[in-house]
């Protein structure tokens, strides 16, 4: 059966690139928020990717990457082979100087779990080499991917890859899976407390299958979907004042509002705007 593969294309003083979307399988439907390939070259020096309450699956088939190393040297980290990205409660600073090729996968917050089979809270906030965790296996799927043209084939590929780890032992409890849900519907508004009493269990409880289970707790993924709320409506076409967006985004007022921004984005909301943004997930540092 033929995959639905729709491709974009961007031409722009930012750069010149081709996204090729492809729709899930259906066994991983619930779990992959999207599949996609992206190829092409940037005119600017470093994009900051911000948090999305979600995890990646990263496989370069092109030139080095670079991740900013944290701190004062900014040490720059050489991406070349498969990376696996947890969820995060900050920016991540990238170069990609030479052009890039890369093939991803975008997990919902519940959604790896149930083929990387470990526990999520080591992995919460990370960016590893997915062979340190999985195996060389994954080393070999990279190498079969750059002896394919196909990119129908290469999609096919990674998803029976996924699919072929799954296990009947790493299932995502129900409690998390229906709080996760409730949370994305809510831009992360709904209250973690009512939740928690919904499904039977103390927020205790909960909280511990959410950081062995997705890496992180409710409250922390409650507060990064409420950051890309904010995000959202900064793309209306007519700007809102600050104070109103911290209040239709369930912010106790501006202050709390401006401090939970910067925490997100290492950026005051001011400094934000005057950033340019390749896409919804980023912005334009140099």
């Amino acid at each position: 059966m033929g995959q639905r593969i729709a491709t974009l294309t961007h031409e722009s003083p930012l750069g010149s690139w081709r996204i090729s979307l492809c729709a899930p399988h259906p066994l991983l439907a619930s779990l992959v928020a999207s599949i996609w390939f992206g190829e092409g070259r940037v005119t600017y020096q470093r994009d900051r990717i911000l948090p999305a309450g979600q995890s990646q699956l990263l496989i370069n088939l092109g030139p080095p990457q670079y991740r900013i190393g944290t701190g004062a040297s900014e040490r720059r980290i050489a991406f070349r082979d498969v990376w696996y990205s947890g969820l995060q409660q900050g920016p991540i600073d990238t170069e990609s100087p030479h052009g890039s090729a890369l093939l991803g996968v975008t997990f919902h917050a519940h959604g790896v779990f149930p083929w990387l089979g470990e526990d999520l809270l080591m992995l919460g906030g990370q960016v590893v080499a997915l062979a340190d965790v999985v195996g060389a296996g994954v080393l070999a799927l990279r190498e079969r991917l750059l002896n394919c043209a196909s990119l129908e084939t290469r999609f096919q590929m990674v998803q029976q890859w996924i699919i072929g780890r799954f296990s009947a032992h790493r299932l995502v409890h129900p409690a998390v899976t229906w709080t996760v849900d409730r949370l994305i519907a809510s831009d992360g508004r709904a209250g973690i407390g009512h939740l928690a009493r919904a499904t039977g269990y103390t927020r205790k409880h909960l909280a511990h299958l959410f950081q062995q289970q997705i890496g992180m707790g409710p409250k922390t993924l409650a507060r990064v979907l409420r950051f890309r709320g904010v995000l959202s409506l900064l793309q209306a076409a007519e700007p809102l004042p600050w104070a109103e967006v911290a209040d239709r985004c369930g912010f106790y007022d501006q202050a709390h509002f401006s401090n939970e921004f910067r925490s997100f984005s290492g950026l005051t909301p001011g400094e934000f705007v005057r950033k340019a943004q390749p896409d919804d997930q980023s912005i334009v540092l140099l």
